[in-house]
């Protein structure tokens, strides 16, 4: 397949399996390619991803924005991994459909965190509304090796510059450093990515439970 055609069975796919898995609200074709397709494939815009880097996508959900980027760039070694079930379950067919070889991990975040074949493993670490910036930090920081990168898809640049300052507390206890925040305008409004970087080991009892997190940010 080439990555136009790729592009085009994951849409097909989606809206096919839409019901089933309840997937996304975005049904038009068009808007599925600009708010869900162009949208994930902003990180290519800004960060430069070497060749064969491992990423994990955090909350996954349909593919966003994993799977764009592993169509986009087959060299990535793509894991996806989300908590729900039936979701994990689509993420997988979907691989095959596509013929690329994403790892699918049905796991919370705070669980897969501390396991050892996951943790402190990958080149990049992305979440596309998941959650607000400090806790979204605890969740992914803990998966990046020194020197990885994580990177969180927010809407306006104020708001996101607003979660970075809120997460300066949360980055320094986790080893990590902000590293840029770039903002795109899109069709649809104004996209943002903030950027972190790994400086250092986390410490082992991070992430905490996603209730703590939620009731006491770090």
């Amino acid at each position: 397949m080439t990555t136009q055609e790729r592009f085009s069975a994951y849409a097909s796919f989606l809206l096919q399996e839409n019901k089933k898995y309840n997937l996304t609200s975005i049904t038009d074709p068009e808007e599925i390619q600009a708010k869900h397709f162009e949208d994930s494939l902003l990180l290519l815009d800004i960060a430069e991803i070497a060749q064969g880097a491992s990423l994990i996508d955090i909350g996954s959900g349909a593919g966003f924005p994993g799977v764009p980027l592993g169509i986009a760039r087959p060299d990535l070694r793509v894991t996806l991994l989300e908590s729900a079930g039936k979701k994990a379950e689509f993420l997988r067919l979907l691989g095959v459909r596509l013929g690329l070889p994403f790892a699918v991990v049905n796991e919370r975040a705070e669980a897969a965190a501390h396991d050892p074949v996951l943790r402190e493993q990958f080149d990049w670490a992305l979440s596309r509304a998941v959650a607000a910036l400090p806790v979204l930090c605890e969740l992914c920081l803990p998966f990046l090796r020194a020197g990885g990168r994580f990177a969180a898809y927010k809407g306006t640049k104020e708001n996101a510059m607003r979660e970075l300052e809120q997460s300066a507390r949360v980055l320094r206890i986790l080893g990590a450093e902000p590293a840029g925040i770039e903002a795109a305008q899109t069709p649809y409004g104004e996209r943002t990515l903030v950027i972190c970087r790994k400086l250092s080991q986390t410490p082992g009892n991070y992430p905490r439970n996603y209730a703590s997190m939620i009731k006491k940010p770090l």
